[in-house]
C-alpha cells in the first residue's frame, strides 16, 4: 500500500488547500505528520480544520436568540408531556410506560423535524405518525419563538456576507462524512470548495477472524507489548474499537495484566467513573425502595470516600442477620422494624430522609444544598480530593449550571424530578480526563480509520459494529426505503479509509461473546479477504501461558515477565509460597490456646467444648484454630430468598409441640396424629411468618413442600418408638470432664416402654442430609456419642438409641439400638479417644490442617491454611 494516506493528505497540503478532516483529531494527527515528514518542515496550523468547524462557518448566529441544545429540547419534550398533548403516534394510551421511554428518544428527533415535513417525506407516512410531526413541529417552533431561541438545524445554510472567497477548503476523506455532500450542493458547489474523496487501494488487507472476543483483545495485546519489548514509541501505535461499550472494559482490564498502557481518548461516561456511580447508586436505591442489595452497592463501594465504613459493615451484617431483604419509601419498613438496635435504626432514618430529601428537590439550588449536607454528614472532610473522580464530580455538578441556565432560558425555576433528569443529562455527556498520560490511544470506529499511525489496530469489526450509517430520521418506519429516510451508508468508504494505512495495519472481529452471537463484515466476505484464526497465532508470546509452561518444568524462549506476574510472585513469596515458623496449618503453636479457651465455671478455669466444636475439631484441628481460637467467621452479605435456618427452626418447634402435648405415642391414633400436627404446622408457621411471610411465594413452597412431609415422622415412630414417652425437648445438659467443661443441646428425649429399667432415647432432626448412617462406616460426627455422654452423667440414665431424624428422607437412622450394644460401645470408645487427642492437642498447641480431599471440600478456611490448592 505504499505511503498512501500520506501522500493523499501531503499533496492538498502542498497545493495550498486549507484541509477540512473527519475530525478534530485527523486534523491534528495529519498536520504534525506534515510538519515532520514532509521538505517544507513546517505548516500553519490554520491550514487544518475538523468538518464540525468548517460547517460553522455557514450557520446562521442570531444577534438577539440563544441556539437550542439537549436540555433545551428535553425540556420542551417533559413540557408537552405534562400537558397530555395528544400524539396518536408516539403515545399510546394503552402502553403509559411508553411516555418515560419517549422522554429519552423524543428529544433527539427535534432537529430532524423540518426534514420530516418537507416533501416527498411527509407524503409517504402514516396518517397518525404525519399528524404527530407537524404537531411536534408547530409547538416546538412556537416554544423556540416564545423563549428567543432558535434551533440550528432548522436554519439554512449560507455563507456569511463578510466570507473571504480567496481562501480554497479541501475536504479530505468526503466520502466518509455523511454531511460533506449536502454541505456543498446547499453552498452551490462553489470553486473554493473541493470534495476529495478516499482514494482506491489495489489489494484489501485481510480480516481476521476470532472465536470470541477474549480471544481477539489478547492477540492484539500479546502484538502491542512486543512493539513496546522492540522500543516502539507508544505514540506511533493506535488502538481502534467498534462496539466500545462492550469492548472497552474488558480491553482495559487485559491491558493491565500484559503492561499495556492505555489512554482512551473519547472518554467514558461520568457515571462510570467512581463520583458518577455515586450519584447513580443514590438513584438506584431511592427506584429499588431501599431494598439490602442497592444499599449494600451504594455503602460497600470503597471509592466513594465514606466517613465511617465500619459503621456500614455492622449496619448491612445486621440487616442480614435479620434476614431483612427490603425497605420502602415510607417513614417505617423493615429495617426500622426488624433492626432491633437504636444506634442502626436511628442512622437508618437520617440516611434514608436525606437521599429522599435529594431525590425529591426540584431546584438547582435546592439540590447542591442537600448534596453538600450529604457528602458533609457522610464522606471524610477530603471528599474526593487527590483522586480522579475530584474532577469528575466537579465535571457532574459543573453540569448542573448548565441545566440551570437552561429552566431560566425557558422561564423555569423548578422541575418536578430534578435528579433523575440531572442523571439522564449526565448519561450523555462524556468525561475526557484532563491529565496528560502517555500510553497506547484508543478511538472508537470509525474515528481511528483516517489517522495516520505506524501502526494500527482495529478491534470488533462485525457486521453490525462496523456499520456506519447516518440516520437523520431514524424515527421514521423502518419499512419506508432509506432514501426517504435520507440514510447515508458511509462503511465501506470508512474500510477504504483505513487500507490507506501505509505501515502495520490488523483488522480484526469475532463470532461471539457474552451477550451475541456475530457475523463477519460482507464486505471482506465479498472480496474473500477473511482469516479465521482457530487459535491465536501469537500464544507463544503470552507471558501467562510462558508461566504454565516453565511450571511443567518446560522452555519458555524469551518471553518477558509482566509487571503484574512479578508483583504477584513477590507477594506469593512473601505469604503463600513461604515457610512460615507460626504457620499454624503445618506446625504447632508457640505456645498453647489453652488460656484463650478457657472460661471461668465456679472456682474452676475450663475449656468449653460442644458437640459442634468437637466436630470441627475432629473434621481438621486447624479449623477449629480458627474458629475457636482465632475467633475467623466467614461475613455472609446476602440474605437467602430461603432462610432454611429459620425454616429448621419452624420444624423443630412443630414436632416439639406436637410431641409435648402427647402423654406416650400411640400408634392406633395416626390419623388423629396426622390431623393434629396439620394444625401445629399451620400456627406455628402463621407464628413465625405471618399469614404471607416471609414472601407470599415462598410462604406456598414452604406449605406445599412440609406441610405433608412432616407427617410422615408418624410412621418411623410407629416403627421404633411405639407407647414412648417424650420427656424432654432442647435440653440443654452440661458437665465437667477433666480440664473440658461438654455443653450439649438435644433435641428430644424419649423414655423407651417396656424395658426393665429406665432407657432413654436421643433424637437430632435434620431438615436434609444426616451426617452419617452408621457406625461401621466411620463415625463422621461426635453429636449424639457426646449427648449418650451427658445424658447418662447429668440424668443417670443409659441411652439405648440415639438417632438422628431426617425429615427430607422421612426416615430414622439409629446409629445404635441397645444400652450395650456393640455399636453404642464403639461410640463410646470413640468419643473417649477424641476427647483425649483434643485435651491433647489442646495442651500442647498441635492444631495443624489435616488436608485431604473430604476434609478441605467446602471448607472456608482454604484461603488461611493454603493447603490444597495451586498458587501458579
Amino acid at each position: 500500500m505504499g505511503r498512501n494516506k500520506q501522500t493523499y493528505v501531503q499533496q492538498a497540503f502542498d497545493e495550498g488547500w486549507i484541509c477540512v478532516f473527519p475530525t478534530e483529531v485527523a486534523s491534528r494527527s495529519h498536520l504534525l505528520d506534515y510538519a515532520l515528514q514532509s521538505e517544507q518542515g513546517a505548516i500553519l496550523s490554520s491550514r487544518a480544520i475538523s468538518f464540525d468547524t468548517f460547517r460553522s462557518f455557514f450557520l446562521v448566529h442570531h444577534a438577539s436568540l440563544q441556539p437550542a441544545n439537549t436540555l433545551i429540547r428535553q425540556l420542551f419534550i417533559q413540557q408537552i408531556l405534562d400537558q397530555n398533548v395528544p400524539l396518536q403516534y408516539f403515545l399510546r394510551d394503552d402502553y403509559p410506560e411508553s411516555r418515560t421511554r419517549l422522554a429519552g428518544s423524543l428529544p433527539g428527533m427535534l432537529p430532524a423535524l423540518k426534514d420530516a415535513i418537507q416533501a416527498p417525506v411527509l407524503s409517504v407516512l402514516p396518517p397518525d405518525l404525519q399528524r404527530d410531526v407537524l404537531v411536534l413541529y408547530q409547538l416546538y417552533t412556537q416554544f423556540l419563538e416564545e423563549h428567543q431561541l432558535f434551533e440550528p438545524r432548522f436554519e439554512q445554510i449560507r455563507e456569511p456576507d463578510d466570507w473571504d472567497a480567496t481562501k480554497r477548503y479541501c475536504i479530505l476523506f468526503s466520502d466518509t462524512i455523511a454531511e460533506a455532500r449536502t454541505l456543498y450542493d446547499q453552498l452551490g458547489k462553489p470553486s473554493y470548495l473541493e470534495l476529495r474523496p478516499t482514494p482506491s487501494v489495489q489489494r484489501i488487507p485481510d480480516m481476521e477472524v476470532f472465536s470470541n472476543h477474549i480471544q481477539e483483545i489478547r492477540t492484539c495485546l500479546r502484538r502491542v507489548r512486543s512493539l513496546l519489548m522492540h522500543r516502539v514509541p507508544a505514540h506511533s501505535i493506535i488502538i481502534g474499537c467498534a462496539a466500545p461499550d462492550q469492548l472497552l472494559p474488558v480491553l482495559e482490564e487485559e491491558a493491565r495484566l500484559y503492561d499495556v498502557p492505555l489512554v482512551v481518548r473519547e472518554g467514558k461516561s461520568a457515571l462510570a467513573y467512581s463520583s458518577g456511580r455515586f450519584l447513580s447508586l443514590l438513584q438506584e436505591v431511592y427506584v429499588q425502595q431501599f431494598s439490602l442489595e442497592s444499599l449494600k452497592s451504594l455503602l460497600l463501594d470503597p471509592s466513594i470516600p465514606y466517613l465511617d465504613r465500619d459503621f456500614h459493615l455492622r449496619f448491612i451484617r445486621k440487616a442480614v442477620d435479620r434476614s431483612i431483604l427490603q425497605g420502602s419509601l415510607q417513614q417505617a419498613d423493615q429495617f426500622t422494624d426488624r433492626l432491633a438496635d437504636p444506634a442502626l435504626v436511628d442512622w437508618y432514618r437520617r440516611f434514608k430522609l436525606s437521599i429522599l430529601d435529594i431525590i425529591a428537590s426540584t431546584q438547582v439550588d435546592e439540590l447542591r444544598r442537600k448534596l453538600n449536607h450529604f457528602q458533609d454528614t457522610y464522606f471524610i472532610s477530603t471528599q474526593w480530593v487527590g483522586v480522579q473522580g475530584e474532577d469528575v464530580y466537579a465535571f457532574c455538578l459543573d453540569s448542573l449550571d448548565q441545566i440551570e441556565k437552561a429552566l431560566q432560558q425557558v422561564d423555569r425555576r423548578s422541575y418536578p424530578q430534578l435528579y433523575s433528569f440531572w442523571l439522564s443529562y449526565l448519561k450523555t455527556r462524556s468525561y475526557v480526563p484532563q491529565q496528560k498520560v502517555e500510553g497506547i490511544s484508543v478511538y472508537g470506529w470509525p474515528q481511528a480509520s483516517v489517522l495516520k499511525t505506524e501502526h494500527l489496530f482495529v478491534l470488533g469489526l462485525d457486521q453490525e459494529s462496523s456499520s456506519c450509517v447516518s440516520k437523520p430520521l431514524s424515527f421514521l418506519p423502518s419499512y419506508l426505503q432509506g432514501e426517504v429516510r435520507k440514510e447515508i451508508d458511509t462503511t465501506n468508504a470508512q474500510f477504504c479509509a483505513v487500507f490507506l494505512q501505509s505501515d502495520d495495519l490488523h483488522l480484526s472481529c469475532h463470532l461471539g461473546r457474552y451477550e451475541a452471537e456475530l457475523l463477519p463484515p460482507a464486505f471482506f466476505l465479498e472480496q474473500e479477504a477473511l482469516i479465521e484464526q482457530s487459535e491465536s497465532p501469537n500464544l507463544h508470546e503470552d507471558p501467562y501461558l510462558a508461566e504454565l509452561s516453565l511450571y511443567r518444568g518446560n522452555p519458555i524462549g524469551s518471553v518477558r515477565r509482566t509487571e503484574c506476574q512479578k508483583q504477584w510472585f513477590e507477594q506469593a513469596r512473601s505469604t503463600s509460597l513461604s515457610m512460615r515458623n507460626d504457620d499454624y496449618a503445618r506446625y504447632p503453636m508457640a505456645c498453647s490456646p489453652k488460656e484463650r479457651l478457657q472460661h471461668a465455671h465456679g472456682q474452676a478455669m475450663l475449656i468449653d467444648l460442644s458437640a459442634t466444636g468437637l466436630d470441627w475439631f475432629s473434621r481438621c484441628p486447624y479449623a477449629y484454630l480458627c474458629r475457636y481460637v482465632l475467633g475467623v467467621s466467614r461475613q455472609d452479605y446476602d440474605v437467602q430468598l430461603v432462610d432454611h435456618r429459620q425454616i429448621g427452626t419452624l420444624l423443630h418447634r412443630v414436632y416439639q409441640r406436637f410431641f409435648s402435648s402427647l402423654d406416650a405415642f400411640d400408634p392406633m391414633q395416626l390419623q388423629a396424629y396426622r390431623k393434629q400436627l396439620h394444625q401445629i404446622f399451620t400456627e406455628t408457621l402463621e407464628e413465625l411468618y405471618g399469614k404471607q411471610g416471609p414472601r407470599h411465594s415462598i410462604h406456598i413452597w414452604i406449605v406445599s413442600e412440609f406441610s405433608e412431609l412432616i407427617t410422615r415422622i408418624l410412621e418411623e415412630e410407629s416403627r421404633l418408638f411405639p407407647f414412648a414417652r417424650s420427656i424432654g425437648f432442647e435440653k440443654q445438659l452440661e458437665m465437667e470432664f477433666g480440664p473440658l467443661f461438654l455443653q450439649g443441646r438435644i433435641d428430644r428425649i424419649i423414655a423407651l416402654e417396656g424395658s426393665q429399667q429406665a432407657l432413654y432415647a436421643i433424637i437430632d432432626y435434620k431438615k436434609s442430609e444426616v451426617p452419617f448412617k452408621k457406625v461401621k462406616t466411620g463415625i463422621k460426627s461426635y453429636q449424639l456419642p457426646l449427648y449418650r455422654l451427658l445424658v447418662d452423667s447429668v440424668l443417670q440414665k443409659r441411652v439405648a438409641n440415639g438417632s438422628y431424624y431426617s425429615i427430607k428422607d422421612a426416615r430414622y437412622y439409629s446409629l445404635w439400638d441397645g444400652d450395650a450394644s456393640e455399636e453404642a460401645l464403639v461410640c463410646d470408645q470413640a468419643l473417649e479417644e477424641q476427647l483425649s487427642r483434643f485435651i491433647e492437642a489442646v495442651e500442647t498447641g498441635s492444631l495443624m490442617a489435616t488436608p485431604s480431599k473430604e476434609h478441605c471440600a467446602g471448607c472456608e478456611y482454604r484461603s488461611l491454611c493454603r493447603r490444597r490448592y495451586a498458587t501458579l
